[in-house]
């Protein structure tokens, strides 16, 4: 499976798993035009925009998160929205990790990589969104 498929497969697995969980779910697919964020999600008066990537070695490195997602994300959130999200597939195992915008660029300016098993599991935010 390409990079792009392998990414493709977990952004709809991850869209299911929060409507599982209840929330309205929209997958953005303007891959033309380079989309800033994977996915929107919406539950108890509260909307969330998610990029999706995924790790291979349990390493996801901060170089990943391009300028253009994070900037949509930034003014995502100071047009009064909650934080953008990245949803961390680790491919070894199929866990799913969840970390916010605000966090991840701060490690990143003293660290080029953080470990996923390092951020909280999707079912501990979803507990708490």
């Amino acid at each position: 499976m390409s990079n792009k498929s392998s990414g493709t497969a977990f952004e709809c697995d991850f869209a299911a798993r929060l409507s599982g969980y209840g929330f309205w779910v929209h997958r953005l697919q303007d891959n033309r035009n380079g989309q800033p964020f994977d996915v929107i999600a919406a539950r108890n008066g509260k909307a969330y925009a998610i990029d999706c990537k995924e790790c291979v070695d349990g390493i996801f490195r901060l170089s990943r998160m391009e300028e253009n997602q994070l900037n949509a994300m930034r003014l995502w959130e100071e047009t009064g929205n909650t934080e953008g999200l990245f949803a961390i597939q680790d491919a070894r195992n199929g866990l799913v990790y969840m970390a916010g915008r605000n966090y991840l660029e701060k490690v990143r300016e003293v660290k080029s990589y953080i470990r996923a098993e390092a951020l909280p599991h999707f079912e501990t935010w979803v507990s708490r969104a």
